[in-house]
């Protein structure tokens, strides 16, 4: 069986083809990194396919790690698998990132895997000599950890030589494996789980940690740049990381190679942060998609997004525009209201929610005379 395994929850991006009937991996490649992993993670797929010898066709299964780690990493990582999964029919396997992290360590003793989760907390998970799971994702203080293993346990992860100095033990011993998950390590967990259905992420605490206060309330130095078809994997994992359904890169690609079909995206510095889509014909226009992510809402992003698209639209020769948004949605009418527009007109039972069905209300905003 020949599996693409995927990781981008961490402070590292790694990706890597495996074949279960070889001992080595077919390639690899690992990137320690904070950020960026939505731009490192396309390029990485592709080298490690072309140095594979594979094509794409011939991958079996997918294999991603599904987290806990960061909100915006766990979300690219799962967008893409889920979207490569969709477009070739194959399995996508989830692997939880503490096991993930396990796979590195090859003695045979029970094991901690303890990652820094900030705010003097930390990712938790216990493993026997056979690494059977005993305890754990958890979240948990990080001084408390450490004391409730047994004794000749090794400790691997980010937090682990904080965490074995802390607790004051001669019978606990640090790991000298990479303490962040390794594509081409976890692979192999995936050929022994049942496919199912597509993996979620796996947070152990809420993805909206950081006060917002912490956050400044505008962008100063906000960049607005078109995305094209090439951009497809990376709209695709904000889409994801945004919105509860996912649309898939290759729907994006599908879409922007439609004629009237433009989205551009928002950078601050290298972080892009939100994006916009809208579809042209005739004299007449509509916002598809808008979003920005969870972590950088209410920044302005949004309108800065709508203003530059606007005017795009304008020097086109767009004189309406047109967007849906749920009755439900009172801060997006806010948003919309505040960039001129008005309702013209509302759609019954447009959106099906798990309980019902919603209203949809139609605005519209002149662009020119």
């Amino acid at each position: 069986m020949k599996i693409l395994s995927l990781d981008t929850t961490m402070a590292a991006c790694s990706a890597a083809i495996i074949d279960t009937q070889e001992p080595l991996p077919l390639a690899d490649a690992l990137k320690e990194m904070e950020r960026g992993h939505a731009e490192a993670l396309p390029p990485m797929v592709a080298e490690v396919m072309r140095q594979s010898g594979l094509a794409i066709s011939e991958i079996d299964r997918i294999a991603v790690t599904t987290g806990p780690g960061t909100f915006t990493g766990v979300r690219i990582g799962l967008a893409w698998a889920r979207g490569l999964g969709l477009a070739r029919s194959i399995p996508v396997i989830g692997i939880d990132s503490l096991s993930a992290i396990a796979a590195n360590e090859t003695a045979q003793s029970p094991l901690l895997v303890i990652s820094d989760a900030r705010n003097d907390e930390v990712y938790a998970a216990l493993f026997d000599a056979d690494r059977k799971l005993i305890m754990g994702p958890r979240v948990a203080a990080a001084a408390e950890v450490a004391d409730q293993v047994p004794g000749k346990t090794i400790v691997l992860g980010t937090a682990a030589r904080s965490a074995v100095a802390a607790s004051g033990r001669s019978d606990i011993a640090l790991s000298r494996a990479f303490p962040l998950p390794a594509a081409s390590q976890f692979a192999r967990l995936a050929d022994g789980i049942a496919a199912g259905p597509m993996p979620v992420p796996l947070y152990l605490r809420s993805p909206d940690a950081k006060p917002r206060a912490a956050l400044p309330q505008k962008i100063i130095t906000l960049r607005i740049e078109p995305a094209g078809p090439t951009a497809a994997e990376l709209l695709s994992a904000l889409h994801s990381e945004i919105f509860d359904d996912c649309w898939t890169a290759k729907a994006f690609a599908e879409m922007l190679v439609t004629p009237g079909t433009e989205a551009a995206v928002a950078h601050d510095g290298g972080d892009p942060l939100g994006f916009i889509v809208t579809r042209r014909v005739l004299d007449e226009a509509e916002i598809i998609a808008i979003g920005a992510r969870p972590a950088a809402q209410r920044r302005g992003i949004a309108r800065q997004l709508i203003g530059r698209q606007m005017a795009v639209l304008a020097a086109q020769g767009v004189r309406h525009l047109f967007l849906e948004v749920a009755a439900s949605n009172l801060p997006a009418q806010a948003l919309y209201a505040g960039s001129g527009f008005a309702e013209a007109g509302r759609r019954k039972d447009y959106y099906k929610r798990h309980d019902g069905f919603e209203d949809a209300i139609v605005l519209r905003r002149e662009l020119r005379p």
